[in-house]
């Protein structure tokens, strides 16, 4: 089974797992990629 349907069978299993991988991408992911959006940034127009 590839990672994407074991993905699709763990999201699709319970409203406890959507609501667990919402705050994991809330509280991880997106502020990952707004550091490190924002470090670009920073690096390439003010420096």
């Amino acid at each position: 089974m590839s990672f994407i349907k074991k993905f699709k069978k763990f999201y699709q299993s319970s409203v406890e797992n959507r609501i667990q991988l919402l705050v994991f991408l809330a509280f991880v992911i997106i502020p990952i990629i707004g550091m490190t959006g924002l470090y670009i940034w920073v690096n390439v127009f003010w420096l």
